[in-house]
């Protein structure tokens, strides 16, 4: 199989209401994903308000992993959430080939522009398969960064008020439908394990 791992590295990803927050359980969820995944070529693709593919296809596990360990929110600058252009950044990673196309998506769903499921639904007709996978909880929590002395404050919108963080379950699971895979939340030690036993080990190798 080839498979792209996206992951979200917007602002909103630094919430904490998945502990230690929402971005380092992505990227170990990630790993994760990539030592069940033996057989298979991966690459990842990082984003925020744009989308940039970090690490190109390859059977590589070292190199991948030094991507996934080198994500932050200061990866991309440009701030917001861009799931089309994820999804689209994805599509174009991969080879020529008979390989299945696998997107796993790593997201709080928190989209800025809303053309993700019309995106999943082209890519899908190019034979791409997108399982997207819920971070964060549906309550949500008040973002908060911390200065550069290390203490903390909350994000403000323009108007000057804390900024709310939530889970956008049902996006994601129509971005997952639309994409002819499923919608998986980020809960237990298990979930990479059902992700890859439920929707990429079904599917045939090729040599």
């Amino acid at each position: 199989l080839d498979v792209v791992v996206a992951i979200d590295t917007s602002k909103s990803m630094l919430a904490e209401d998945i502990a230690p927050n929402r971005l380092a359980r992505a990227k170990l969820a990630a790993l994760d994903l990539m030592s069940q995944a033996k057989s298979d070529r991966l690459g990842l693709v990082a984003f925020a308000g744009v989308a940039f593919l970090s690490c190109p296809m390859t059977f590589d596990d070292a190199a991948f992993r030094q991507s996934v360990e080198s994500l932050d929110v200061n990866t991309l600058p440009q701030g917001g959430t861009a799931l089309a252009e994820a999804i689209n950044t994805a599509a174009s990673a991969f080879k020529e080939g008979d390989n299945y196309k696998i997107l796993v998506l790593f997201t709080d769903g928190e989209d800025q522009d809303s053309g993700a499921v019309e995106a999943a639904k082209q890519a899908a007709e190019s034979g791409l398969r997108i399982f997207t996978v819920g971070i964060g909880s549906g309550e949500g929590t008040l973002l908060n960064v911390r200065d550069a002395k290390g203490r903390t404050e909350y994000v403000r919108d323009d108007a000057g008020n804390p900024v709310m963080s939530k889970l956008n379950e049902k996006l994601l699971n129509d971005i997952a439908a639309a994409g002819n895979g499923f919608y998986l939340p980020l809960k237990g030690a298990k979930a990479m394990e059902t992700l890859y036993a439920n929707g990429l080990a079904p599917l045939p190798k090729s040599e």
